[in-house]
């Protein structure tokens, strides 16, 4: 392949081959055509012609002409400079579709920044409060937009931590840095930077790696800290934790990796383990270990979650779906009221959930129950924002069908009442607050295959039971009147009773 000239220069070139190509056409044509007559396919020896004098690939200047049809483009413009304008645009399209495709292939192995689309929910879900991992928020760089006071003194702790990690590996910093930069060396490689330079990229992943993996030991060997970090990890514990699961605070899982392979005894299923169990009320289910064998490798620490969470793969197929008529959004007492129980999953993966059909009773909806507090939120959030990010790979977003299931169930503070009551939702935030997270963030995200079955499943019980459900709702809204008319029967009824063994007993003597 013709090696590409730069920019201006190369396009100018490609124009006038093209453009006098069609000049030579349009005056043989002449004659009776008339304006807007189009342009017969130029010769493959003319586009070769203009690509090696352009110093063009030739399969660039042929797109010109192919995209020019397929557009709709083709149309033979009236002037000189029209035709430039033309065909300038058209190469320019061509371009930026390549360029286009180029990118989307590169952002599957890079660290993704926090989607657009679901910025609405709110800052405090993007930016970390005390402690920044990788380059998007270090305070060293200016990528972010403002750096906190906290993160500037965070960045001391982390060399502390680096340095204990360091001694109790057995390495030297230059052994450990030689290992990273063996596998991390480009900054552009793993962050959508741009073309700023990153000094000394390779000695920061270090030091953040060092402090996440040293960090991990007050879930999984609290002796092994000393105690000043032991006691500054805990007082600053619920704001590191909400940090380091932040979607733009993330070291490539390679670099993590790599240091954890010195010094293994970190255990880092058992942290994330330990970590997501948090995300149930305690003593609800029985704990379950993060049986990780490594085969599902994932791009982060944030992405170890979602495996713990979710028990997928990065690269899960979806789940196969029917077109089916699908029902509109239910809330809790709505369900209530149509007969169908709320009940919690025997497991705490967000892929358990669905319905239990049955073919007398009434049937359940289940999934995984869920402790919220703002730490919660914010990775359940940035899970989601994961999910959204990945420009191939999870075609079943399960994070987000969960939360847009919990969404749906919502429509009141009520129907959260409900679903504590079920030991569904559990946690610090008040009815309202549970309430507004959830419906900020169901503007934001879209569920996937398991939220549509449920959808779908909802709407073939109200199609097959409706006389069942028109008696369990008259039921459900007028119990209270059922049973104080019912009291009252029976009172009569044994009132009548003692009336009749006294007239009777009467009549005997």
């Amino acid at each position: 392949m013709v090696t590409r000239m730069s920019g201006s220069n190369r396009k100018k070139k490609v124009m006038e081959r093209i453009s006098a190509t069609s000049s030579i056409k349009k005056r043989k044509g002449k004659g009776g055509h008339g304006k807007g007559r189009r342009h017969e396919k130029a010769p493959a020896q003319d586009l070769e012609k203009a690509a090696k004098e352009s110093d063009t690939d030739f399969d660039e200047v042929a797109a010109v002409g192919r995209i020019s049809q397929e557009t709709g483009l083709a149309e033979e413009p009236d002037t000189d400079v029209d035709r430039d304008t033309h065909y300038h645009f058209v190469l320019e399209m061509n371009r930026a579709a390549e360029d286009f495709e180029i990118d989307f292939e590169k952002m599957q192995s890079k660290m993704p920044r926090f989607p657009a689309s679901l910025k609405g929910v709110g800052t405090s879900y993007v930016a970390p409060r005390v402690v920044a991992i990788g380059p998007y928020h270090n305070p060293l760089y200016s990528l972010g937009n403002g750096k906190s006071n906290y993160l500037v003194e965070m960045e001391e702790v982390k060399r502390v931590a680096a340095s204990h990690f360091i001694k109790k590996s057995g390495h030297s910093f230059l052994e450990i840095r030689a290992k990273v930069e063996s596998v991390a060396s480009d900054p552009h490689k793993f962050y959508n930077i741009g073309s700023e330079s990153l000094p000394d990229f390779v000695s920061m992943m270090c030091v953040d790696g060092c402090f996440l993996l040293q960090y991990m030991l007050i879930c999984t060997a609290r002796d092994e800290l000393p105690s000043s970090l032991l006691y500054f990890f805990e007082s600053n514990q619920a704001y590191i934790s909400n940090d380091i699961m932040l979607l733009e605070n993330q070291l490539p899982w390679v670099v993590l990796h790599t240091l954890w392979s010195l010094r293994p005894s970190v255990n880092v299923g058992e942290f994330i383990g330990k970590m997501g169990r948090t995300l149930q009320v305690s003593g609800d289910k029985v704990s379950e270990p993060f049986a990780w064998d490594g085969t599902n490798e994932p791009p982060h620490l944030l992405g170890l979650l979602w495996l713990y969470k979710t028990g997928g793969s990065v690269n899960a197929e979806p789940q196969s779906e029917e077109l089916r008529p699908m029902s509109k959004t239910i809330s809790a007492i709505e369900l209530a009221e149509m007969g169908i129980k709320l009940t919690a999953s025997k497991t705490t993966k967000f892929t358990d959930m669905g319905i239990k059909r049955r073919p007398v009773l009434a049937d359940k909806i289940f999934l995984a129950p869920l402790l919220l507090d703002e730490v919660r939120s914010c990775w359940l959030v940035n899970m989601a924002a994961f999910e959204v990010s990945m420009a191939k790979g999870i075609q079943n977003p399960i994070v987000c069908s969960y939360l847009a299931v919990l969404a749906m169930l919502m429509d009141r503070e009520e129907d959260v009442h409900k679903l504590r009551s079920k030991r569904l939702v559990q946690g610090e935030l008040t009815n309202k607050e549970t309430l507004d997270f959830f419906k900020a963030i169901i503007k934001h995200i879209s569920g996937g295959p398991l939220y549509i079955n449920i959808l779908e499943e909802i709407e073939s019980y109200k199609s097959k039971r409706w006389f069942w459900i028109k008696v369990h709702k008259f039921v459900y809204k007028n119990i209270k009147t059922i049973v104080t008319v019912v009291s009252i029967a029976l009172s009569i009824f044994a009132l009548l009773v003692a009336l009749f063994k006294v007239l009777l007993s009467i009549k005997e003597h």
